[in-house]
């Protein structure tokens, strides 16, 4: 595509001005000359201008099918090597903003999986510290659940000691019973004292066996709360217990979900790193079309030189056939002088 400003009239006026310093307008000259345009656009209207200015006549003598034919092999591979150049730096640069492209999207995806690879890491660390909380708290109602079975233990040790007692009172009870009955029979004095110690004993019993009825109860209303409390302890021990394993079983998704990000991070780095060799690839292919053209170029001076050279030669041939002219003239010449000379003396004879 032609950059805008580059007209038929613009590459004329700088192939003037280039041959009027004394050099021979080239695409390269003129595109140097006007700081715009592009090869391929300058070399067209370059030749169109050497065709409207009969450059072909100025050739000193040379058969004007050798220099179309030299300006014909120039002007094509001036054109084949700049149209393949700049093929070359459009395919570069669309590859180049493609891998940019795929590089910027490589580079978010990185950072994407970067970010959700902290937020991963941030929740594990919190997972991990409310697993330890967890842990703390479960310890702590084993702890206590330990207390709450030890106490129930004592609860019932207690109770049975206190039961044993109650036993114990009560055969005292019956012994004592046993005894005043057999006493009964006693005088009457004996009989109205003993039942009057009896009456202390059984008030004595009985205010003892309430005592120890009502620390029965409060031994069994203990019992009952201690062994609710246990329940609870064990019912909070299963739900601790299931709160783990669900922890434990995100915390292993989690860190599955960090494997399949990392693995897919350096996946992003492999495909990063050959898009890069393609990149490196197609720099060095430019490089060798950069050095074929110089190598072309080369190649137009060489035929150029040798356009001079047989420019000079053709010339020094012109002169030789120039002298060789006047030299026949001279002795054709000479040759009729002799001729007539020798005519006078064939007569004269």
């Amino acid at each position: 595509m032609a950059r805008a400003g580059v007209t038929y009239h613009d590459i004329a006026k700088a192939a003037e001005a280039i041959k009027t310093q004394g050099q021979e307008p080239t695409v390269d000259r003129v595109r140097e000359h006007l700081g715009t345009g592009s090869k391929s656009t300058i070399a067209p209207l370059l030749k169109r201008w050497r065709s409207g200015n009969g450059e072909a006549a100025d050739v000193s003598g040379l058969p004007s099918d050798l220099v179309e034919v030299v300006k014909s092999l120039h002007e094509r591979v001036q054109q084949m090597a700049d149209h393949r150049i700049e093929q070359a730096r459009q395919e570069f640069e669309t590859l180049k903003e493609e891998l940019r492209k795929e590089l910027n999207h490589a580079n978010n995806t990185i950072a994407q999986l970067t970010a959700r690879q902290r937020d991963l890491e941030n929740q594990i660390a919190r997972i991990t510290e409310e697993k330890s909380l967890q842990d703390k708290s479960l310890e702590d109602a084993r702890v206590s659940l330990a207390k709450a079975e030890s106490q129930r233990d004592e609860a019932f040790t207690r109770t049975n000691d206190l039961k044993k007692s109650v036993s114990e009172l009560k055969q005292e009870n019956r012994d004592i019973r046993d005894h005043f009955d057999h006493y009964q029979q006693r005088t009457a004095d004996d009989r109205q004292q003993e039942r009057e110690q009896s009456r202390i004993v059984n008030q004595g019993l009985k205010d003892q066996i309430q005592d120890l009825q009502h620390r029965l109860a409060q031994a069994e209303s203990r019992t009952s709360e201690l062994l609710d409390a246990n329940a609870q302890l064990l019912r909070n021990a299963d739900e601790l217990k299931q709160a783990n394993a669900a922890l434990n079983s995100d915390l292993n998704g989690k860190i599955e979900d960090i494997q399949n990000l990392k693995h897919e991070l350096e996946e992003a780095a492999t495909k990063y790193r050959e898009y890069q060799r393609k990149n490196d690839q197609l720099a060095e292919n430019t490089a060798v079309l950069t050095t074929q053209k110089a190598d072309v170029d080369k190649q137009v001076a060489v035929l150029s030189q040798a356009l001079e050279t047989t420019k000079a030669e053709l010339k020094t041939t012109q002169n030789k056939a120039a002298f060789l002219t006047d030299e026949n003239k001279v002795i054709l010449q000479e040759k009729a002088v002799i001729q007539g000379q020798f005519k006078q003396l064939q007569e004269s004879l």
